[in-house]
């Protein structure tokens, strides 16, 4: 199998590594020189995308700027190749939608990093008991691209859709540098909190059940349920996990849910 990887900045390049790992061929496409200097010269680069449409690639994985992804993606889907692209996909629900589109009349595949879904917390979760209230937090160190609504919050919103079904954005307020996003789904409120440059480190889900706190800790991979059990991380690599499950069973899944949230977002001002 073969793959390309546009956009081999910080995290394009941890796409590499992944490839190498999983013994995948690949070439590199970006169009900064430099970028490209970084590799060895045997691995196939190019900084033109229409020269690298003359390989036989598989599937093309996008990690440019959100505002690039789907131009780029539109490109290699119109020449039949199945393509995931970063989140956010698009800061646009009618672009992702006419992307999509696209990729239903050309029958490829369009999909979106869901990278939290593969974590060891999420895959091992045994959610038997109806959650009538999820409290959230994704406080950040650095900073990120857009804002961190987009940058953070985006990983929340589809693990919650993921878990809990449509939902809708009830309100986002912005307080001391931290963004307060409340939503909610059929049966289960979500209140959200998001920041970058915060003082500390936070990546925890806390779920209110009938028999008491269920914690669900992003940071160190972990569970831990009401009667105290406690899950650990299983060591499983989610970025490999993610890149294996897309090449060898792709779906339109992880688009459907950025488009719910993208019509969300649009409801709001951040």
């Amino acid at each position: 199998m073969k793959v390309g990887i546009v956009g081999i900045g910080n995290m394009g390049s941890k796409y590499v590594n992944k490839f190498k790992e999983l013994n995948l061929d690949y070439v590199l496409i970006d169009s900064n020189p430099e970028q490209l200097s970084k590799f060895p010269d045997d691995v196939k680069k190019f900084q033109d995308i229409e020269k690298a449409l003359s390989e036989d690639l598989d599937a093309v994985f996008v990690a440019t700027s959100p505002q690039s992804h789907l131009p780029i993606a539109r490109k290699f889907l119109d020449a039949g190749i199945n393509v995931m692209v970063e989140k956010p996909p698009s800061l646009s629900r009618k672009e992702l939608e006419e992307t999509l589109e696209l990729a239903y009349k050309k029958n490829v595949y369009l999909s979106v990093s869901e990278i939290e879904l593969k974590s060891s917390t999420v895959r091992n979760l045994s959610l038997d008991k109806n959650v009538s209230f999820v409290e959230g937090y994704r406080l950040n160190l650095g900073k990120g691209y857009i804002n961190p609504f987009f940058d953070l919050a985006w990983h929340d919103l589809y693990i919650f859709h993921y878990l809990f079904g449509n939902f809708k954005i009830k309100d986002v307020k912005v307080e001391n540098n931290i963004a307060k996003v409340k939503a909610e789904s059929e049966n289960t409120e979500f209140d959200l909190q998001v920041a970058w440059l915060n003082p500390f480190t936070r990546r925890e889900w806390i779920l209110k059940t009938k028999d008491g706190d269920l914690v669900l800790n992003f940071a160190e991979d972990k569970i831990i349920y009401p009667s105290g059990e406690v899950k650990e991380k299983d060591n499983k690599d989610k970025l490999k996990l993610m890149i294996e499950e897309f090449l060898n069973k792709p779906s339109y899944d992880s688009t459907l849910r950025s488009i719910n949230i993208l019509k969300e977002i649009e409801k709001i001002k951040i």
